[in-house]
């Protein structure tokens, strides 16, 4: 994983706040990426539906395989956008995709062919390294993370209010400082 430019986590927590206002959510509510698609006017379908619209069906049969490691693409067009992803994946997998997918949109990463001459992916780190970070900041945001641990919650509950995997969850309360945070607040009270 490539490492952020300076000042980009805090950047990606602006935008999560601004985004979820303008979807009219707190950051302690779930974001649902479907809804947010929508307000960005970017259509979401799954692969089957892909293949309803004409393509390959042996194609798409390799991409949903359990090996093939398809999650989700932004498909572009001039200005327009098709998020295409994987319906075989489980919801909260989903969640995740997507989130990564709009976060590329929201960002205005320029489009990049997903294949390099050879046949090999091509990406950028720097570009999907930011995507990821924003992905997490949207779905559960540090100070979202930070009200749930602090009233009581956990890992596992957190992600199940969140809509997420529990790794997802636990990444954001580690990553973001939130773990650290709990931690300082619990050993200042136990101080005689």
């Amino acid at each position: 994983m490539a490492a952020l430019r300076r000042g980009f986590k805090s950047e990606a927590e602006r935008i999560s706040a601004t985004t979820r206002a303008e979807l009219g959510l707190t950051l302690v509510e779930r974001l649902d990426c479907s809804i947010l698609a929508d307000h960005l006017g970017i259509p979401v379908i799954s692969l089957p539906e892909l293949e309803r619209h004409g393509a390959c069906a042996k194609n798409i049969r390799r991409l949903v395989s359990a090996d093939s490691g398809f999650s989700a693409m932004t498909i572009c067009v001039g200005s327009r956008r098709l998020i295409v992803y994987n319906a075989a994946h489980s919801r909260r997998r989903r969640a995740n995709s997507l989130a990564h997918e709009l976060s590329h949109v929201i960002l205005e990463h320029p489009p990049m062919p997903a294949i390099a001459h050879g046949g090999c992916r091509k990406w950028d780190d720097s570009l999907e390294t930011e995507a990821d970070w924003l992905a997490g900041a949207l779905l559960v945001p540090r100070d979202g993370a930070l009200h749930w641990m602090r009233n009581g919650g956990g890992f596992d509950d957190g992600a199940e209010h969140y809509g997420v995997s529990t790794e997802l969850f636990r990444w954001r309360v580690n990553q973001t400082g939130v773990s650290r945070q709990l931690a300082a607040r619990l050993r200042k009270r136990r101080r005689p």
